[in-house]
């Protein structure tokens, strides 16, 4: 039933804009907002403006025809992100799926149909059959339908209340839908009931005040995701284990922030839908915590499994009824998040960390219900002072959650385990954050919230009011002015809140968490911004069939005598195995000879023979400094795609030395500590033999072999005890990934010291090319600079050569960093300038002009 204020007569045309003037300013204002901190990429941005135009339009529209322009603004949004066929396909797909729930036969037919379709589609989706659409709809027509045909067939079984097809189409292709993967799992019949009935003005400052919030919600994550968020790798004492579980408990705030934006712009088109989370930092036990986090995902489960299965069991008594109906939602809630991945990600993952996290949390959830059952109902609370049973409760609440979560975001049990261990290690640092975060939940823990807010009053309680100050802080803090007035970690954590891309860690991994992963927007961004590209036949090294793997220490290195195309440029290697033109093993008279070693940015990935700064530079030695006596420079180009410090050094010592170098530069850049890292991985795996001083760094980390056919054993104790036993133990991957982690600056420092030496005692000078690939983070100090120091090698910086105006023009390709020709062109000039400062002056006489 409508409210008697939803069916009063509402202003339309010019009236109708004076009475929202407030909703339609503040709406700019989050545009502005959005814009300044590039929120959400770019198919949210154009859902954004369509959605602030067709509201514009709403409110002067009478009722009636209101859900019909919704629904075409929303149908009007899958061809703005996805084009024209992409759009059509998620359309078309969509529509057949919503025929078969309305075909006129019985109800479990129609159900049987649309599971027949579900698996062809499945099928599709694991590319088991080829599909004439993108990749990218997956995401957005799984999280479209996957959930909310359960929904919709309940409500059709029921037929409560008028149905048009309209609404049909809103449910299913609703307007935010388009820009996240990630969607609140809207009740149909919530959502038919809700649109408009209450006073609009209402409606619309509510949606605003809940978009304002999801925006501050989203700057928090960005503030905790590049300030706060340590590796697990990187985990070696009490604090960091602090840190890393309380900040990747605050990665939720993704979500929540998501969720928040989501219905803020449904309560534009009037859909007053109810609050999706509600203080689940400060949950006074997991029962209530399980009611306020992704409270749409908690309703869903009470009317599918929990009701249903309780009015199965009832005859068992309500303790029994209620335990069971509880543990059956969360047995539920785990298969349905592995199905959820499957149509974002394309896997169905069941992995040990998912299966604990549900089941502890099922069964803390169960044990909570069953003393909610038990007790006496509690009286309302007042809206009193502290409480310090409600503080501790939340505190408690909020450190076992955290201790959860990172089970649930660690890639394996091994890994937590170890991490955990490293909390023994306790430090000052890491109790006073375990104080600091304790003291906080608990203080606003103990205040009743919801009770304070019922019996708040005053006009400073306005949600316009709210959203007002929201909006305007995040602008104000956004000002560089502001970033300037305090010191430069002030202005680092600020700056930081307008970044788009991945942490440092993740640059390396890409991915953190559960709903970090299933954030697969880049799918979407990449249809949107390369839509005109085609990345299809874009190969790799290996893929081209460039690279060859060894047993030794070099572990790859280039097929010799190729010729042929790679990625639409030329790629050639000589007879050794060089990209470059054929040398002489025997080096010429008069000749000094440079050996190069790097990885793919030396190599060349990107740019066609002739096109390398290696090549430039050595043809413009030969053009400028050669004399009359017949003197020539030769640059030998030994450097392979993924080539890490120690590969580097492990070629020197086989190859480049037969060639008699006069001087042999190694090339170090912002990702070589990484690198290193999966190097020892791939070593230690494949029992490739190194050397003794390698094998006795990789010893006193503990690092031995990881054998494929072993078990993986979390501990020292329980790995002696397996070995007792006649077991033949694995260290997990996690705890291998956090020793290797500790070691690889290390491993870095001993191969540029030993690279040095072998240089010198061979009569070469060592030098090192600090080189990076077309980044825009470029660090400020080369990595490794005191070992470098140590071994008095020459040093040619460039770590940060491209202009940060043009790296866009640079760089291969949007998605490939490796620098182009021009860029190319922009090395050998920077290289050329500081080599011919280090030559030694005999080299120098014969310039033919400056």
């Amino acid at each position: 039933m409508r409210t008697e204020a939803a069916v009063a007569v509402r202003p339309v045309g010019v009236s109708a804009y004076l009475r929202h003037w407030s909703s339609i300013g503040q709406l700019a204002l989050i545009l502005l907002v959005v814009h300044v901190y590039q929120l959400e990429g770019v198919p949210f941005t154009k859902v954004l403006w369509l959605a602030a135009g067709g509201f514009l339009v709403s409110i002067a529209l009478p009722l009636h025809y209101r859900l019909p322009l919704f629904t075409c603004v929303s149908i009007a949004a899958v061809f703005v992100v996805f084009g024209l066929a992409d759009g059509a396909w998620l359309i078309a797909l969509g529509l057949t799926l919503i025929a078969i729930c309305h075909i006129p036969i019985a109800l479990r037919l129609r159900i049987a149909l649309l599971v027949l379709a579900g698996a062809g589609l499945a099928m599709l989706r694991m590319n088991l059959v080829g599909s004439p659409w993108s990749a990218a709809i997956w995401p957005i027509l799984g999280s479209m339908f996957m959930f909310r045909l359960v929904l919709y067939m309940r409500a059709l079984k029921s037929e409560q209340g008028e149905r048009t097809w309209w609404s049909s189409l809103a449910y299913f292709f609703m307007l935010p839908n388009v820009a996240f993967p990630l969607y609140p799992v809207v009740d149909y019949q919530t959502f038919r009931r809700t649109h408009f009935d209450a006073d609009e003005a209402a409606i619309y400052e509510q949606g605003i005040l809940w978009i304002s919030r999801g925006l501050v919600h989203l700057v928090l994550y960005r503030f905790v995701y590049y300030n706060l968020l340590n590796d697990p790798a990187d985990v070696a004492r009490l604090s960091d284990v602090v840190q890393l579980m309380f900040a990747t408990f605050l990665l939720y705030l993704k979500v929540s922030g998501q969720f928040h934006l989501i219905v803020g712009l449904l309560h534009l088109f009037g859909f007053r839908l109810p609050e999706t989370h509600k203080l689940y930092y400060l949950a006074h036990g997991f029962t209530e915590l399980w009611r306020r986090i992704n409270i749409y995902w908690t309703d869903f489960m009470m009317k599918t499994v929990f009701y249903p299965m309780y009015f199965r069991v009832k005859r068992l008594g309500p303790a029994m009824a209620v335990g069971l109906s509880t543990a059956a939602v969360f047995v539920t809630t785990w298969l349905l998040h592995s199905y959820q991945w499957f149509w974002l990600r394309g896997g169905f993952p069941m992995t040990w960390p998912d299966a604990l996290f549900w089941g502890i949390l099922g069964a803390l959830v169960v044990r909570g219900a069953l003393k909610e059952l038990r007790a006496a109902k509690a009286p309302k609370r007042s809206a009193g002072g502290w409480d310090r049973r409600m503080g501790l409760q939340a505190a408690a609440t909020f450190f076992a959650f955290c201790l959860l979560w990172s089970l649930w975001s660690a890639e394996s049990v091994g890994q937590w385990l170890w991490m955990l261990a490293s909390a023994a290690d306790i430090d000052l640092k890491g109790i006073a954050l375990l104080l600091a975060i304790f003291g906080v939940v608990a203080l606003l823990g103990g205040f009743d919230w919801e009770a304070s807010k019922r019996a708040a009053s005053s006009r400073w309680r306005q949600p316009w009011v709210r959203s007002m100050a929201s909006l305007m802080f995040l602008l104000v803090i956004s000002w560089p002015a502001i970033r300037d007035l305090g010191p430069q970690s002030w202005d680092r954590a600020l700056a930081s809140l307008q970044e788009t891309g991945l942490n440092v860690q993740d640059a390396a991994k890409h991915h953190r968490g559960y709903y970090e992963q299933l954030d697969v927007r880049g799918q979407i961004n990449a249809v949107v911004a390369d839509s005109q590209v085609d990345r299809s036949q874009w190969l790799d090294a290996a893929q081209a069939g460039i690279i060859r793997t060894r047993e030794d220490a070099v572990e790859r290195d280039l097929n010799p005598s190729l010729n042929l195309v790679w990625n639409g440029n030329t790629f050639t290697t000589n007879a050794f195995g060089m990209r470059d033109q054929e040398y002489s093993l025997q080096k010429p008279a008069g000749t000094y000879r440079i050996a190069l070693l790097g990885p793919s940015h030396a190599m060349g990935n990107g740019v066609a023979d002739g096109e390398t700064f290696e090549h430039l530079v050595e043809q413009r030695l030969n053009s400028e400094l050669a004399g009359t006596d017949q003197r020539k420079f030769e640059i030998l180009n030994f450097a392979v795609d993924g080539f890490t410090m120690p590969q580097q050094l492990a070629m020197l010592e086989d190859r480049v030395l037969q060639f008699a170098p006069d001087m042999v530069i190694v090339t170090h850049y912002h990702r070589g500590r990484a690198m290193t890292e999966t190097y020892i991985g791939k070593v230690t795996w494949k029992e490739i033999p190194v050397s003794e001083d390698l094998r006795a760094i990789l010893a006193r980390a503990g690092i031995d072999h990881v054998d494929r056919g072993s078990v993986p054993i979390p501990t020292e104790i329980g790995r002696a005890l397996a070995r007792t036993l006649g077991l033949q133990p694995r260290m997990p991957q996690g705890e291998f990934e956090a020793r290797v982690r500790r070691i690889s600056d290390e491993v870095n420092d001993w191969a540029l010291e030993r690279v040095a030496t072998v240089a010198r005692d061979n009569g070469a000078v060592p030098a090192v090319l600090a080189l990076n690939a077309v980044i825009d983070d470029a660090p400020a100090e080369v990595p490794n600079i005191e070992a470098i120091r140590r071994a008095q090698f020459l040093v040619f910086d460039l770590f940060d050569v491209f202009p940060a105006e043009d790296r866009a023009l640079l760089r291969v390709a949007p998605w490939d960093d490796h620098p182009n020709a021009m860029g190319h062109q922009v090395i050998a000039d920077a290289l050329y300038t500081q080599l011919i400062g280090a030559l030694p002056p005999e080299q120098l006489q014969n310039r033919t002009h400056e």
